[in-house]
């Protein structure tokens, strides 16, 4: 059984890092340099100019908390990494009910509405583990 349960702390820590790295410094990424792009993925109605640039700040926002959560993992030291995840536990609930407000304006559920949802969930479940059990 405590193998079992090392494993999974490993497992929630490995997932959390990929989320990190992939996830928030990627969509970063896509959010700063192809804000446009970025909501298609969500809506066919056009960008006003000002909307773009709020997406390419939320952008710098990830990439902020990517690199908040990579320094964190690669410290091995449980006590900050116990505040991170804590922290983007909080962010996941945060994000969990933006992202029902923002279903409520009429978008339409789509590949990516579905992984924002799916992801969301399974990290917030993940660090809600990793906590328990540390």
């Amino acid at each position: 059984m405590k193998k079992i349960i090392i494993e999974g702390q490993r497992y929630a820590v490995f997932l959390n890092f990929k989320k990190g790295w992939f996830i928030n410094i990627g969509v970063g990424i896509f959010c700063i340099a192809m804000p446009n792009y970025f909501a298609a993925n969500f809506t066919s109605e056009a960008f006003p100019d000002i909307a773009t640039e709020f997406l390419r700040w939320y952008g710098v926002l990830l990439m902020v908390l990517g690199y908040f959560e990579l320094r964190a993992l690669y410290s091995k030291n449980t006590e900050a990494l116990k505040f991170a995840i804590e922290a983007l536990l909080f962010g996941d609930l945060l994000h969990f009910g933006a992202s029902i407000l923002f279903m409520r304006t009429g978008v339409e559920f789509s590949a990516a509405v579905f992984f924002m949802f799916f992801m969301t969930t399974l990290l917030a479940l993940t660090r809600t583990w990793w906590l328990i059990k540390n």
